[in-house]
């Protein structure tokens, strides 16, 4: 047994030197090809319904994009919400949106937008507040949305 345990000693010291002489793997987070643009964040008419916040979505790239979570700052949880057919129309949470290369997805009323629940009190009209979309790998962007008054023109 006592043999043994040098060489399991000499095995693992070998491991470890050579993994501390290996240069550090690179990781470049590749930016995806989106850029947002007209973010607003539309307030609830009534106090502690959710707020709904509504861009343009375009896809300068040769590949699919797809966005899998939104987040809005200064609210407690945010979805990604489409508009769906079912008995009428409802609207609901949906997993994944897509968006095609060279295309431009629009997250307008009666279509793709995204529910931004328990608002934070400090989100006033006029303002401006930072929604990020994360992507699938794990990729995020981030654009503004202007907070605009439950009253104002969609």
């Amino acid at each position: 047994m006592k043999s043994f345990l040098p060489s399991v000693a000499l095995v693992a010291g070998t491991i470890a030197l050579g993994a501390c002489s290996e240069e550090p793997a690179e990781t470049e987070e590749v930016a995806a090809p989106l850029t947002a643009s007209e973010g607003r964040l539309f307030l609830p008419a009534v106090e502690g319904n959710p707020g709904v916040v509504y861009f343009e979505l375009a896809n300068s790239g040769d590949r699919a994009v797809s966005i899998r979570r939104a987040d809005v700052e200064g609210a407690a949880s945010a979805e990604l919400h489409d508009y769906m057919e079912y008995d009428d129309t409802e609207m609901g949470s949906i997993g994944i949106v897509t968006v095609q290369p060279g295309e431009t997805t629009s997250f307008a009323p009666g279509d793709l937008h995204v529910m931004a629940f328990e608002l934070d009190p400090s989100l006033e009209a006029g303002g401006e507040t930072t929604v990020t979309l994360t992507m699938a790998g794990g990729s995020t962007m981030e654009f503004e949305a202007e907070i605009m008054p439950a009253d104002a023109e969609r």
